[in-house]
C-alpha cells in the first residue's frame, strides 16, 4: 500500500470503502440527502457563497453529476466498492463527495472508528460553511 500522502481520492476512497464496506449504504444515502438539501436551499447557497477556489454554479455542477452517477447507478454504489470509487470521487466532481463525507462525521449515525478513517482520508474540514436549514 502506498503511503498516505501519495494516494489520491480514488485510492483513498476505496480503502475506506474496504475498511467500512457495512457503512457504505448509508454513506451513500447521506450523500444523497446532502445533494437534497443543497438543491433545496439554492437560494440560500447563492446568496452565502464565499468560497474563492469554485463558483456556485460549479458546486451545484458537481451535486447534479452527482444526482446522475446515483440515478445510473443505485445500488451498485454501495455494493460494489470499485463502482463507489470510481462513480463518486473521481475528478472534480468528488469535492462534492469529499464534503458530504466529512459532514458525515457530524452525524450522530457516524462511529467514531469511521469518522477517524474520514479524517485521516480526508481532512475534517468541510468544503463549503454555509448552514443549511433541513426542509420537511
Amino acid at each position: 500500500m502506498k503511503p498516505l500522502h501519495q494516494m489520491n481520492n480514488l485510492e483513498r476512497a476505496y480503502l475506506l470503502a474496504r475498511l467500512f464496506p457495512d457503512e457504505l449504504k448509508a454513506l451513500t444515502e447521506f450523500f444523497k440527502k446532502e445533494a437534497e438539501l443543497f438543491i433545496s436551499n439554492i437560494e440560500q447557497v447563492f446568496n452565502e457563497w464565499t468560497e474563492q477556489h469554485i463558483s456556485a454554479d460549479q458546486w451545484f455542477n458537481f451535486i447534479d453529476n452527482f444526482q446522475r452517477r446515483y440515478s445510473r447507478n443505485g445500488t451498485r454504489l454501495y455494493r460494489n466498492k470499485r463502482t463507489f470509487r470510481d462513480q463518486l470521487f473521481d475528478g472534480y466532481d468528488a469535492l462534492f463527495t469529499i464534503h458530504s463525507v466529512i459532514h458525515y462525521t457530524y452525524q450522530e449515525q457516524c462511529s467514531q472508528e469511521l469518522k477517524h478513517a474520514i479524517y485521516m482520508l480526508f481532512g475534517s474540514q468541510k468544503l463549503i460553511n454555509i448552514k443549511l436549514e433541513q426542509t420537511r
